[in-house]
């Protein structure tokens, strides 16, 4: 089986959404219990999910390249779509980011406000995720697109 740019994007931009959901919710978890082992396992989730994230943006541009050259792509909801994706993108960088320095730097450890910080960063970041994956998903399908479903329901 020969796969794609755009087989490879579908197979790994659900990573950075629902991994970014999960991160989140441990770290929600660990502010509420107190537990600074699960607030570290979050950061360290955080991290890996900014990597998925790098990861999902280069399949991105494989599968664009793709469903140009067999004239798949409507650009209008692509470019939507790649929108949505660079701002979700920065959100994943900023949440990992911030995640990274406050494993690695001693000071940034004395900040009490981080974790807080890093907890509304990432809520932000998955509505962006979330928006980036539904207009991802117009894309192909174009039973999810509003004039569809209302030419359906008619």
């Amino acid at each position: 089986m020969n796969l794609n740019g755009a087989h490879w994007h579908l197979l790994v931009n659900h990573f950075p959404i629902i991994g970014g959901l999960m991160a989140t919710i441990v770290l929600g978890f660990g502010l509420f219990r107190s537990n600074e082992s699960v607030i570290r396992l979050s950061f360290g989730l955080f991290v890996l999910m900014s990597i998925a994230t790098f990861i999902t943006n280069q399949t991105g541009e494989q599968a664009e390249h793709y469903l140009e050259s067999i004239n798949a792509l409507d650009k209008a909801i692509f470019h939507e779509h790649e929108d949505a994706a660079d701002w979700a993108n920065i959100g994943m960088y900023l949440t990992g980011g911030l995640s990274l320095l406050t494993l690695i730097w001693q000071r940034a450890k004395q900040l009490k406000f981080l974790p807080l910080l890093i907890l509304i960063v990432a809520l932000i970041t998955f509505g962006l995720m979330a928006n980036a994956g539904r207009l991802g998903g117009l894309i192909m399908h174009k039973e999810l697109r509003s004039e569809t479903s209302s030419k359906i329901s008619h």
